[in-house]
């Protein structure tokens, strides 16, 4: 099997608070530019934050990115963003509020084109990748407060927000054709927050789509990605609540373009890794970011 492109991806949620606190930011910021990522998916982001990252981003070659911004009837939380190395394609914002009850924070769906050169051509053909960044409902209240069962009431909203994530994305998608049969064309990436530790009910749902989570996959799972200190500081909670999951059927959901149209080839994406970027436990964002690496093979 050739390996022809391998990127990385990381997923943080930089706490929209964190952007005022100079100790705080320098340290987020740290994270994000030294963990040698290509595509960067960033949850809880404002126009603070964007002013802060676009000038690293731009000295750094992350020339390709998106920020969206609460509105003033939003919650403070919901800002979203990607900065990739690579160029963007239809990046939308999708509101499942109006549609999920309980629903509070929008996700982002964008299409990453993966620069590819072929040996036998001075042509770069292009991977185009389906990626969303999601932020789920939170296990809280919506006026802040929990309690020890608050998790579980919250999970059907989470699990209904990855639902309308599936039909809102395979109905915007026109299918692929492959071997002469044509399918659906699911994300290929989710990421971000879920608000949820592994296998509860929404990542159980996208498992059952074929997704694979690479927290789970790779990470061993006394390693947590947030804290939270619960029932006023008197005890801190730790928990998995952030992931990366990719599709296991990548030659159904990759294709490839060059000036003379599609490349009839068999290639599948295949994650070679993920981490918790340690050293940002304490000080930072309440929680870390996790880095996953991604091959496009060609058998």
């Amino acid at each position: 099997m050739l390996r022809l492109a391998t990127f990385d991806v990381l997923s943080y949620n930089i706490n929209n608070v964190a952007a005022y606190s100079p100790t705080r930011r320098r340290q987020i910021l740290r994270a994000i530019f030294t963990s040698g990522a290509d595509i960067i998916l960033l949850q809880e982001t404002n126009q603070a934050w964007e002013d802060l990252l676009r000038d690293d981003a731009t000295a750094l070659q992350f020339q390709y990115n998106y920020f969206h911004h609460p509105g003033t009837n939003d919650r403070a939380a919901g800002g979203v963003a990607i900065l990739s190395q690579y160029p963007l394609e239809n990046v939308k914002i999708l509101n499942f509020s109006r549609d999920v009850n309980g629903s509070v924070f929008p996700a982002l769906i964008c299409q990453v084109k993966i620069p590819i050169q072929s040996s036998t051509s001075t042509t770069t053909n292009h991977a185009t990748i389906n990626i969303a960044n999601i932020h789920l409902r939170p296990p809280v209240n919506l006026d802040g407060s929990a309690w020890f069962d608050t998790a579980r009431l919250t999970e059907p909203i989470r699990i209904n927000e990855v639902k309308e994530l599936k039909q809102r994305t395979q109905s915007e998608r026109t299918p692929t054709t492959y071997n002469n049969a044509e399918q659906s064309t699911p994300l290929d990436i989710i990421a971000g927050d879920f608000n949820e530790g592994d296998m509860a009910g929404a990542l159980s749902y996208l498992a059952r789509l074929g997704y694979i989570d690479t927290l789970q996959q790779h990470v061993p799972r006394h390693k947590e990605t947030h804290t939270w200190p619960f029932m006023r500081n008197m005890c801190l909670l730790r928990k998995r609540l952030d992931h990366i999951l990719w599709h296991k059927n990548g030659p159904l959901t990759i294709t490839f373009n060059n000036n003379n149209g599609t490349l009839g080839c068999y290639v599948e994406l295949k994650c070679h890794g993920c981490g918790v970027v340690t050293g940002y436990e304490n000080g930072a964002s309440d929680h870390q970011p996790v880095l996953s690496r991604f091959a496009i093979m060609k058998r």
